[in-house]
């Protein structure tokens, strides 16, 4: 796949600063190091100035004061980050099918179909599943009865989403996620076993999720499970039953919230972290990797444990500058004892 686009239209686009376009045209977004002529890269830490000196890219966006490590053309900006993030839609490789359905599609008789949806090969859609205008549904997905899909998203293949799910607009789901699966709830029977508590609840999605590679939200007991507007959670994250993520809050892969926790807006769950159920996170909250909420957060702040009992990630760093002399703190008390 092929890209031409004007250098002036990108730095419009973006609201950028060049001394001088020169009527250059881009034809790649690339890395600073792999850059050759023709491609635009960024670049947003002074430790990557090395790699800026080699760089053999058309155009670098760059904040100001990094000019003198390129030759090549300098797009100003104030957050070079941000506009590689909002750049790179316009190189994306990913094809987008034409609307129709595949011959090996099976579709209910009573399901709602939108305008211009794709619906891949075998694709399943069962009974009263409404799907809005605009989808895209992957090979091999299932859909189960009762859901509604909002408009313009994309299930990529081998999704599964269970029965009375209910997803917002402009949602990605990625291959292998499975939606509504039951939540691990289990009574003691007296007798040595378990007996089963049939799960009630359904999932409710927000608008602008992005759910990763095999996650798994699990349908609520009796309420739903919930997850907000602008959430994403990347490949391998576990959402149990009732959870409540808030808006806008990210969690790296392998990332876990057991069952009825509260997790609130614009927070960060880093790899590995994870949280006890029907414990409470405030808004703005950032987990460390490997990390595990034991009690309720309800100050705004960064926090780590990796194992430990949890604390304000300030504190956490003093004391990890001590945890190697322990050894030679404690055993003088012990021989002094």
């Amino acid at each position: 796949m092929s890209f031409e686009y004007c250098l002036s239209d990108i730095v419009n686009f973006l609201g950028a600063e060049v001394d001088d376009s020169q009527g250059v045209v881009i034809s790649g977004l690339a890395s600073l190091k792999n850059a050759t002529s023709g491609d635009i890269s960024f670049i947003a830490r002074a430790r990557y100035t090395k790699s800026l000196k080699n760089c053999h890219a058309s155009a670098v966006i760059m904040p100001r004061g990094y000019q003198k490590y390129f030759s090549g053309i300098c797009v100003y900006s104030n957050n070079p980050y941000l506009d590689y993030a909002k750049l790179s839609k316009w190189f994306d490789t990913a094809v987008k099918k034409p609307s129709g359905m595949h011959p090996s599609a099976i579709v209910a008789v009573d399901a709602e179909i939108g305008a211009n949806v794709y619906l891949g090969p075998n694709v399943v859609i069962d009974s009263r599943v409404s799907i809005s205008d605009g989808c895209q549904i992957g090979a091999n997905t299932f859909i189960g009865s009762r859901s509604s899909i909002g408009k313009n998203c994309r299930i990529e293949s081998n999704v599964s989403i269970y029965h009375d799910i209910v997803i917002g607009n402009s949602v990605t789901i990625h291959s292998g996620a499975v939606i509504g699966s039951d939540g691990f709830g289990f009574s003691p029977n007296g007798k040595g076993g378990w007996e089963k508590i049939y799960q009630l609840g359904g999932v409710s999605i927000g608008d602008r999720v992005e759910i990763g590679a095999c996650s798994t939200v699990d349908r609520g007991a009796i309420d739903d499970t919930i997850i907000g507007d602008g959430v994403i959670l990347d490949n391998h994250v576990m959402i149990a039953h009732n959870v409540e993520v808030g808006e806008n809050t990210a969690m790296a892969a392998f990332a876990g919230i057991a069952g009825g926790a509260k997790i609130g807006k614009n927070c960060f769950f880093a790899g590995d972290a994870a949280c006890l159920g029907h414990l409470e996170v405030v808004d703005n909250v950032q987990i460390t990797a490997r990390s595990y909420i034991t009690k309720s957060i309800k100050k705004p702040g960064s926090y780590s444990n990796g194992g430990l009992p949890l604390m304000e990630s300030q504190k956490w760093r003093r004391n990890a500058v001590n945890f190697g002399k322990l050894s030679q703190i404690v055993k003088p008390v012990v021989d002094k004892d």
